[in-house]
Parts: structure tokens; C-alpha cells; sequence
């Protein structure tokens, strides 16, 4: 079995983002994503303000991609959002379906 040496994107942000962050991320070059509710706690406590759970969203793609996704979001919801991102490097069978 062959694999294939990938990024994971993982963001965790505030719902009201979602509609416009999910069709950029493909956009940016991303050929698919996971997306689902989050909770947890952290240095600002538990989300408990209106607008509900928190979202997560798991991208595997290149390093490209990756790189680009982490700027778009720096540059544009670190400032006025609750948002953390990270990236690991993952290695998957199929590697092709994450490339465009």
C-alpha cells in the first residue's frame, strides 16, 4: 500500500463564518473538507454567547493549499473573529483524491 504525504488544515471557528469560509477554502484550491460542531475550552473559557457551538473544519490537501488557506484566514478573520488554525502532516492512501 502506497502513501502519500499530505497537509491537515484544521480550523476552529465561529459559525456565522461558515457560508463564506466553505466555498474559499475549495476556491483556494481544496478539493473537499469535514465540517462539524465544536466544543471545548480554552485560554477564553467555554463559547456560551449566542451563535451556538463553535465549527471545525479538517482539510487534507497539498502544502500549497494548505499555505494558502492559512493566509486567507490570517489576513482576514484572526483580527475580528474567534478563530485558531493548525496543520499536520498526514499521510493517506489515495492521495490523489486531494489533489486537483
Amino acid at each position: 500500500m502506497q502513501l502519500h504525504p499530505l497537509k491537515l488544515v484544521t480550523i476552529v471557528t465561529e459559525p456565522v463564518l461558515k457560508d463564506h469560509l466553505l466555498p474559499k477554502i475549495i476556491e483556494l484550491g481544496a478539493t473537499g473538507y469535514t465540517c462539524y460542531e465544536a466544543t471545548g475550552f480554552g485560554s477564553r473559557g467555554a463559547r456560551k454567547d449566542f451563535g451556538g457551538e463553535n465549527m471545525r473544519i479538517d482539510v487534507v490537501c497539498s502544502p500549497d493549499v494548505a499555505d494558502a488557506i492559512l493566509t486567507f484566514i490570517s489576513h482576514n478573520y484572526f483580527e475580528n473573529y474567534a478563530c485558531i488554525t493548525w496543520v499536520i502532516d498526514v499521510s493517506v492512501v489515495r492521495g490523489a483524491r486531494y489533489m486537483k
